[in-house]
């Protein structure tokens, strides 16, 4: 009886746990009217790979291709997309990170980390509840 008291607690503390694991994430879920250009939206498909935000709805690899963004003013005063938006080209490397699995924003070793922990917890309950009555 007291076995499956603590297998029930495991399990109720793991599903409140996997539960929370999207809180952090939702924040930062956008959609194309939260951009203010295509280039913008675009710059946020390439930034992350596999689309999260469920930016390209076609999967031809082109942002918000769909939405009506309003022309923008270039360098020169004219508006619309005809010219070069910047003066000077960029020199230099993207900071890319180290690769680890840290940086994908994955939930997935927080929710092993808790239900693990959980599963640690209620076994020293219930091996301290056992210890008690055999003692």
């Amino acid at each position: 009886m007291r076995r499956t008291t603590a297998t029930a607690g495991v399990l109720v503390t793991a599903v409140l746990t996997l539960g929370l694991t999207g809180t952090a994430n939702a924040a930062t879920d956008r959609d194309c009217p939260d951009f203010a250009s295509q280039a913008e939206a675009q710059a946020a498909f390439d930034a992350v790979p596999g689309d999260p935000e469920r930016l390209d709805a076609d999967d031809d690899g082109i942002a918000c291709e769909e939405q009506q963004y309003a022309p923008t003013a270039s360098a020169s005063g004219q508006t619309g997309t005809g010219g070069p938006q910047v003066s000077t080209r960029p020199s230099g490397a993207v900071a890319a990170g180290d690769g680890s699995a840290g940086e994908d924003g994955s939930a997935l070793p927080y929710v092993l980390g808790g239900a693990a922990l959980a599963a640690a917890g209620g076994a020293a309950v219930a091996a301290r509840r056992s210890s008690r009555t055999s003692a």
